[in-house]
């Protein structure tokens, strides 16, 4: 049996952005040979016996020069508001990597990379697997406070930042940017995308009015146990009812019943 559960050490948690942090642990062998871009943490919050349930974080970077795995999170709630406390040396309880990932063909060699807020956070993954692609990336923050590792984005992509409020960069949606170079430069070989529902909802609409070119999505869905026994994160993919965590998180956009509502 592959063992997914693992006791690490954290090596470092700190506030990367507004109520964005960065955690970064120790990383078993096995993590390293499984891990696929876009999947999945689930963690044990510690000294909080009374949460129940682990918190699903996805995967931001896995090196392993230094055998360790990257975690971005927002502090959202009360899980995570204890997980934001943690301290370097603690040890956490975490089942990772989880669920489906992105996969490129070999075809696939332009690649666009797509997400806004925390969902930018899993596409810095896609090098640790995939290195020798030609990558652009179109980053969407809320707001100046809010912004994240865009130089860790512009040391192997072309990089497009907007913000909602215009205080950093351009005002307005990276969406629309996608559009404008697609009709400057021509469309890419796959669309890579991360980030909330609103904002798969105005993906959707660019990757229809282009057509043809493949496009998937890591949905951020509520979890329960992050291995397919709850049905807590089921979604309508396809017209069947797919477990997120199991199933995906990945899925080809076009299947996503609930974007096209």
């Amino acid at each position: 049996m592959i063992k997914k559960q693992f006791a690490e050490r954290v090596l470092e948690n700190r506030l990367i952005a507004e109520n964005t942090y960065l955690m970064r642990l120790t990383c078993a062998e096995e993590v390293i040979r499984l891990f696929r871009p876009g999947q999945f943490a689930h963690i044990e919050i510690p000294n909080a016996g009374e949460l129940l349930l682990r918190r699903p974080i996805s995967i931001n970077y896995v090196d392993s020069t230094k055998k360790e795995v990257h975690l971005a999170y927002n502090v959202v709630g009360k899980g995570t508001e204890r997980l934001s406390y943690v301290h370097p040396n603690d040890v956490i309880d975490v089942l990772m990597p989880l669920g489906n990932g992105f996969q490129l063909t070999d075809s696939m060699k332009k690649v666009w990379l797509v997400g806004g807020g925390i969902g930018i956070a899993p596409l810095k993954s896609l090098t640790c697997k995939y290195p020798d692609r030609e990558y652009t990336a179109f980053l969407g923050y809320r707001s100046k406070s809010c912004v994240y590792e865009v130089k860790d984005f512009e040391a192997f992509a072309k990089t497009y930042v907007t913000t909602d409020d215009g205080s950093y960069c351009r005002k307005g949606f990276c969406t629309d940017v996608l559009l404008e170079e697609i009709e400057k430069s021509g469309a890419p070989d796959v669309i890579l995308a991360c980030g909330p529902h609103l904002f798969f909802r105005s993906l959707a609409r660019v990757v229809e009015k282009i057509g043809g070119i493949p496009a998937f999505v890591s949905l951020e869905q509520r979890m329960g146990c992050g291995t397919g026994g709850c049905a807590t994160c089921v979604c309508k993919v396809g017209g069947k009812h797919k477990k997120v965590c199991l199933q995906g998180p990945v899925f080809p956009i076009r299947e996503v019943d609930s974007l096209y509502d």
